[in-house]
């Protein structure tokens, strides 16, 4: 049996800090950057494959919020164009968890 999770973010402030627009892009990142290292590193990755055999997992048990804090991770020391706030996988519309490295949201 396939297991299907959906894996949203927030990110905030661009390389020129801040959270704030890029005058020129008219975002905080180029979104074909963030698709492009999202696709590579994470999609590639992990899907479809068996994360028991991962190394990232060979000293924890690679549940929803374990893989959440590892993507987290993957993101915010790979993607320097934006800051990541937050991950949420959503593995049914009952069951979710959200990382963010103990920041507070709001």
């Amino acid at each position: 049996m396939q297991t299907t999770r959906t894996v949203t973010g927030t990110i905030t402030g661009g390389s020129h800090g801040g959270g704030q627009v890029d005058a020129k892009l008219g975002m905080v990142c180029d979104l074909a950057e963030l698709d492009t290292f999202v696709n590579n590193e994470i999609i590639e990755r992990y899907s479809l494959e068996n994360l028991n055999t991962l190394p990232e997992f060979k000293e924890v048990v690679p549940t929803t919020e374990n893989l959440s804090i590892e993507i987290f991770n993957r993101l915010r020391s790979g993607f320097k164009l934006a800051a990541v706030a937050k991950v949420r996988i959503e593995e049914t519309a009952m069951n979710s968890f959200e990382y963010s490295a103990g920041a507070e949201l709001r």
